[in-house]
């Protein structure tokens, strides 16, 4: 590793800075729908274009992704991996464990790996590696791709507390990045992963009924966009208690109170709950597979 991307000290704080990037060296394998998301957010932490590699299933789908990216395309995966301080593993689940055997050889000494696939434990993944490697594994959602995004962090035995320093660097432009334990992974995928879908669906309805109530769709879809970003906004910089914000719009008699009677009769909020239930048991009973 580079001596460049060693953690140095703030000396306006006292306490150590995020590691510079500029020099590090990342091999992405399999920049798809998550692992596209994560190079780009790399990218934007401060890796420089030249020094993030992909490594595709062809050497046409890594030029395109990383013309797409703005990175470099590897003509292999044995390329990409040469130099690299820090490898990511986009592939699907099932593939990973094959594909970690199948490079165990050709990722550098001291390297970090990061897995994204949900449903592989760090045990799994440390075995299928050289002993010793340094593991973490990723949960990142979607809206990471346009920085807004949340990461769940979970800590392989191996890591050190520079490098540990640096995955998170490596995911500062994400929104946020959290560490979290493999036992709560399940949660974070409920309250995180698997929310932004819940998410969308709840925008689509929202902006159907207006549509119903008789806004054009564009005009639909700003307020009902903007109104979500905005209340979420408020939530996160003032601190205030979502109960205590829902009370300050709902006048007695009002159009709100009225509203959100509606929703309590509708059962939405153990609706909410259950969807969020149900995707973490899913990832519970993907792990025991």
């Amino acid at each position: 590793m580079d001596e460049n991307t060693a953690q140095t000290q703030d000396p306006t704080s006292g306490r150590a800075a995020d590691p510079d990037l500029s020099a590090l060296q990342v091999a992405v394998i399999g920049a798809g729908n998550m692992g596209g998301p994560v190079a780009a957010t790399m990218l934007e932490a401060g890796v420089r274009p030249a020094h993030l590699r992909i490594a595709n299933t062809s050497p046409d789908s890594s030029r395109r992704a990383a013309e797409e990216l703005g990175a470099t395309a590897a003509d292999s995966r044995e390329q990409a991996l040469a130099q690299a301080d820090v490898v990511v593993l986009g592939v699907k689940p099932y593939q990973i464990l094959d594909l970690a055997a199948a490079v165990r050889e050709q990722i550098p000494a001291g390297a970090v790996v990061i897995s994204l696939a949900a449903g592989i434990t760090l045990a799994q993944l440390e075995q299928a590696l050289p002993e010793g490697a340094a593991v973490v594994r990723a949960m990142p959602n979607t809206p990471i791709s346009v920085g807004e995004g949340a990461v769940g962090l979970m800590r392989g035995s191996a890591v050190t507390d520079a490098q540990h320093q640096q995955v998170h660097a490596l995911f500062s432009r994400a929104g946020v990045a959290v560490d979290i334990t493999e036992d709560q992974v399940h949660a974070f995928i409920g309250a995180a992963g698997s929310l932004a879908g819940f998410g969308f669906a709840i925008i689509e309805a929202m902006t159907e009924e207006a549509v119903r109530q008789g806004l054009t769709r564009d005009l639909a879809d700003a307020l009902v966009q903007q109104t979500m970003r905005g209340a979420a906004t408020m939530l996160r910089e003032s601190g205030v208690h979502p109960a205590v914000a829902k009370a300050g719009v709902c006048s007695p008699g009002g159009t709100t109170a009225e509203g959100y009677a509606a929703l309590e009769r509708e059962g939405v909020r153990a609706g909410l709950a259950a969807a969020m239930a149900a995707a973490a048991r899913r990832s519970r009973e993907l792990t025991a597979d």
